[in-house]
């Protein structure tokens, strides 16, 4: 699905070249306040001027929401109901590296020249966010602005330190543990960007659960595997 961008990022300089117009601003609602994320979301996916569009337009497109958003975008495709081999580190790895870099205090994402020329569809993302974008509107629902310790700027190290963990078992090519810690770096992701303390620590607690049955299931194949040995000899 993902491949290199043939269209470079760098600007050209020179007579003839015609420069590219800039990825749209994040829309806002008419009362000022940004949109909620899943119709920002729909927003960029629906109305991309470009038959693709590269992580780095997306991070660039954010703007100011890019970590909180990033991360969702990164999770959704692990919470599609299917298992499709080979999603897990496509998503699973830059979802790492911004989280990492939300830990280390960076003002704001940035992935590898490497990742941000990596492109998709248009058609392929608007596929995406549409089918996983339910899971999204329904965590809406319950989330509005509660801060707390929970939501100020050293927490969102913590947030990122605990997301840079749960991304590392999303990574891992088995069926049953890429949708659970992917869902947990959504909510705490959703809760930064909306300031709701209640989501950041519903997310933590949903990440705990999958924690543990990401290792149930990883412990389950090896006392498995060992049985099978035992029985060969």
């Amino acid at each position: 699905m993902l491949e290199t961008s043939e269209v470079s990022l760098r600007p050209v300089s020179g007579p003839m070249t015609e420069v590219a117009p800039p990825p749209p601003s994040p829309p806002e609602g008419g009362n000022g306040r940004h949109l909620p994320v899943s119709a920002l979301m729909l927003e960029l996916a629906r109305t991309w001027p470009k038959p693709r569009i590269s992580l780095g337009e997306m991070i660039h497109a954010f703007g100011a929401r890019g970590y909180g958003i990033l991360i969702i975008l990164f999770a959704l495709p692990n919470l599609l109901p299917i298992y499709i081999p080979g999603w897990s580190p496509i998503f699973g790895i830059p979802l790492a590296i911004v989280c990492l870099q939300l830990a280390l205090g960076y003002p704001e994402p940035r992935l590898p020249r490497v990742l941000t020329e990596r492109s998709m569809k248009r058609e392929d993302l608007q596929m995406i966010v549409e089918k996983a974008i339910p899971w999204v509107q329904r965590i809406e629902r319950f989330i509005r602005p509660r801060p707390s310790v929970l939501t100020e700027w050293k927490a969102d190290r913590l947030v990122g330190a605990y997301g840079v963990f749960l991304a590392c078992l999303v990574i891992i090519p088995l069926p049953f543990t890429n949708g659970p810690p992917s869902l947990a770096c959504a909510i705490m992701a959703m809760g930064l960007l909306e300031e709701d303390s209640r989501a950041v620590a519903a997310g933590a607690v949903v990440g705990l659960l999958a924690t543990a049955l990401t290792f149930t299931i990883i412990g389950g194949l090896f006392w498995v595997a060992l049985r099978a040995i035992g029985l060969m000899f």
